[in-house]
């Protein structure tokens, strides 16, 4: 199986250096991996909460937290990102504790969201950081080697350092946590109602930065580092496929190296992850397609964004370009701690460390809106059928007509106030919605009947009135989401 894997892996390598994202789309022999939840199709539309911040840095405790979940939520995501340390659950050695991700669990059924857990062990940016790792780990280095002791320094969550990678022993200890957290999840799961909240884990947090970033801390070369790096991300991420919990796993990259493609292939084809995407931190419309249009090209990934800056006034282009290519957009973050420590990352945030909301706040939990109301086309249709307005330029623009074309449907769509749109064909019916009032002219269909409505978390259909369009000529109410039936 192994040597099926190198070789697949070379193939993929050639593929990627032959490529071409200046080329113009042509219909794939096999269309792009889906994200797969519970045997069906997810759209990853999520962002970022960093509860660790607001727990360790602002002294939250557990119980404070479901304001920021509510904030969340009011974002109109479908999933939320929220880190959880290896000494969360693992508190002392073999004394283990999960009320952390059952709380975060209970918040995020309440608020109608799915829940990646962004399991933060050994590494985070790269760091071995003493706010998510057990003390008695910190405090062994003979049993758990750092690659250079003296390279230590104190951040904002302790100790900062650079634990080796692969080590039988630590990779034994968090194995072991991180097998303990499954376990919690499969029987909070069982006792509530299996609503499968957690869908998907993160696996360790910019691991790659241990391996491009700080060698000249540490002292060891990107080709010391990089092969036990994968073969312990691949180990932690099998701890989750051979639990009785049912998730899929991930791992998220940097792209400030030139090998970021060929080692997230590398990631890609082990047994233990399942799916690898980036952290780019651009808001070129160009750049994000460029990047998920390669990470489309490994062979069984579900090409994603996993972060990028929340500050992006056009953070709804840059997700509407994702979906239309049939992949995932997840934004850092919700909101950021006000803390002193970290002042430099307010702009992160979607929100104000005080809750209020930012000049473009609106603009993109009004474009979130119409892409959670319509998220089963959007993960379900074929991206040759999604077609997204005013795409052509970073800001968009303010006045503008594109017409563009689905298998059955030509849509011709129209803003004067700098409307985001999109038209999605699944099965009998066009999917359409704008954040303006809009207008769409459809072109060779013939329309039985349009609802407005939206699909709930669970994928269900709710009607909620009728609507016309005269001479197919459809008048756009700002945020609704229209099913067309021809």
């Amino acid at each position: 199986m192994r040597v099926i894997n190198i070789l697949l892996y070379c193939f993929l390598l050639t593929i990627l250096a032959c490529s071409n994202t200046n080329e113009p789309e042509r219909p794939p022999a096999v269309h792009p991996q889906k994200l797969i939840v519970e045997g069906k199709p997810f759209l990853m539309l999520g962002a970022q909460l960093r509860t660790d911040y607001f727990l360790q840095l602002d002294k939250k405790t557990l119980n404070e937290l479901e304001p920021f979940f509510e904030l969340a939520a009011n974002m109109n995501i479908l999933v939320i990102q929220v880190p959880v340390g290896w000494r969360d659950i693992e508190v002392q050695k073999d004394i283990y504790n999960t009320e952390l991700v059952e709380k975060y669990i209970e918040l995020c059924d309440k608020y109608q969201m799915k829940l990646e857990i962004l399991w933060f062990g050994s590494y985070m940016c790269g760091y071995s950081v003493e706010g998510y790792i057990p003390e008695y780990i910190v405090n062994d280095p003979v049993t758990y080697p750092d690659l250079k002791p003296d390279a230590a320094f104190d951040g904002w969550l302790g100790k900062h350092y650079y634990l080796k990678p692969n080590t039988p022993a630590l990779v034994e200890r968090e194995s072991k946590a991180l097998g303990k957290m499954m376990e919690a999840i499969y029987n909070y799961d069982n006792i509530h109602n299996q609503k499968h909240t957690v869908i998907g884990i993160q696996i360790e947090n910019e691991p790659d930065m241990l391996a491009t970033r700080h060698n000249e801390a540490h002292g060891y070369t990107p080709e010391q580092i990089w092969p036990d790096l994968i073969i312990m991300l691949d180990k932690l991420g099998q701890v989750v496929k051979s639990s009785p919990y049912d998730c899929y796993t991930r791992v998220n990259q940097t792209t400030t190296y030139p090998e970021y493609l060929t080692k997230s292939t590398a990631i890609a084809i082990t047994e233990g992850i399942d799916y690898v995407g980036v952290d780019p931190y651009e808001n070129s419309i160009q750049a994000i397609d460029g990047k998920l249009r390669q990470l489309r090209k490994i062979e069984g990934n579900y090409a994603h964004i996993a972060e990028n800056g929340g500050e992006y006034a056009n953070n709804d282009l840059l997700a509407l370009k994702a979906f239309s290519l049939g992949c995932g957009y997840e934004i850092f973050e919700v909101i950021t701690t006000p803390h002193p420590f970290l002042t430099e990352w307010t702009l992160r945030g979607i929100y104000n460390p005080d809750f209020t909301p930012k000049a473009h706040t609106q603009q993109i939990v009004d474009a979130f809106k119409i892409f959670k109301e319509a998220w089963v086309d959007l993960a379900n249709a074929n991206y040759l059928d999604i077609a997204g307005f005013n795409l052509k330029s970073n800001d968009g623009m303010e006045q503008t007509s594109e017409s563009k074309n689905t298998t059955h449907a030509g849509i011709k769509w129209s803003t004067k106030s700098r409307g985001v749109a999109f038209a999605i064909e699944y099965n009998d019916h066009l999917t359409v919605a704008s954040t303006k009032s809009d207008e769409m002219v459809f072109r060779n269909i013939q329309i039985k009947s349009i609802e407005k409505g939206h699909y709930d978390i669970d994928g269900n259909w709710v009607s909620e009135d009728k609507a016309e369009a005269p001479d197919n000529r459809l008048a756009m109410e700002p945020c609704i989401v229209y099913r067309i039936k021809f």
